[in-house]
């Protein structure tokens, strides 16, 4: 009898085989499992309102990034995206509560007592956008002639956009929504490589796609906090804010810079298990008032 240990190596490697001669099929099961976590937390929402909210969002990001890589499934997609985003909105309630109730408590003490509790989602609509969802997966007759080199393609694509999306950011004009919109395909990226990850060798790429994603994610912190502040009567924003922003963007665009140097043809052959070439050095860019090596 094998150890636990080689046991599970090999279950790893027939996972990994599995994900790669069999694409569609492997997707189809990543999407499904995506689905019953979602609607576990949809039925144990009253345990962790906030808990359970955030879980079913992620849960659903996820979904949204990995339907990405499915390809020539543009009229699938069409289907099976708006359930899912009509599935997160109405979670979102409970999810900004969750944050306002954190910046009251930390900018604004005693004020958090005051405020109005969320509206309850309405779980019937959201158990059935579920299902609905679950039919529109196993009624898609697509999945067994999806290609690995298509995958590959369409990852290389989301790739390619936070690259761009970057660059953007990078500019030195760049706003809050230059960022906030980096982030979004930062996330696409890091949801799509921690599923390839599992077929292909990305799991330092992921732990740093994951560290510029947490960056990011304290700058749009920062943005909701100077918003909330700005529409609150008597309340001031604090001047540490724009300060600690302007470092975070800096660090944002040095990790990106590093991260997303290579070309999207290097990222393909990682994925193809080819070993990418050297990737330059990536320049040093200037921002107002601030230096930082992208």
């Amino acid at each position: 009898m094998l150890p636990v240990a080689a046991t599970a190596r090999i279950g790893a490697a027939m996972a990994r085989l599995h994900a790669r001669h069999s694409p569609g099929p492997a997707l189809l099961a990543a999407f499904g499992k995506l689905l019953r976590e979602a609607a576990e937390a949809v039925e144990g929402f009253g345990a962790d309102p906030p808990g359970n909210a955030h879980f079913v969002r992620t849960r659903v990001k996820r979904l949204q990034s990995l339907s990405r890589l499915v390809p020539a499934a543009r009229k699938w997609r069409a289907s099976f995206l708006p359930p899912l985003r009509e599935l997160k909105d109405l979670f979102a309630p409970t999810r900004d509560a969750t944050i306002i109730r954190w910046l009251a408590e930390k900018y604004a003490p005693g004020e958090a007592e005051h405020l109005a509790a969320p509206p309850a989602p309405d779980l019937v609509r959201a158990r059935q956008l579920v299902v609905e969802a679950d039919g529109l997966l196993s009624g898609y007759s697509g999945w067994d002639a999806v290609a690995w080199d298509d995958v590959v393609g369409r990852a290389a694509r989301t790739y390619r956009a936070a690259r761009r999306a970057r660059k953007a950011a990078a500019l030195p004009r760049a706003t809050d929504a230059d960022f906030h919109k980096w982030r979004r395909h930062v996330k696409h990226l890091l949801y799509q490589c921690e599923y390839l990850g599992e077929c292909a060798p990305l799991a330092r790429m992921t732990r740093r796609v994951d560290k510029l994603g947490d960056v990011l994610g304290r700058i749009q912190d920062i943005c909701m906090a100077e918003h909330w502040l700005a529409a609150q009567r008597g309340l001031a924003v604090p001047s540490e804010l724009p300060r600690s922003k302007e470092i975070l963007r800096c660090r944002a665009l040095q990790l990106g810079g590093a991260l997303l140097a290579s070309k999207p043809r290097e990222f393909k052959k990682t994925l193809c298990g080819e070993r990418p070439t050297n990737a330059r050095e990536p320049r040093k860019i200037r921002r107002e008032g601030s230096r930082a090596t992208a």
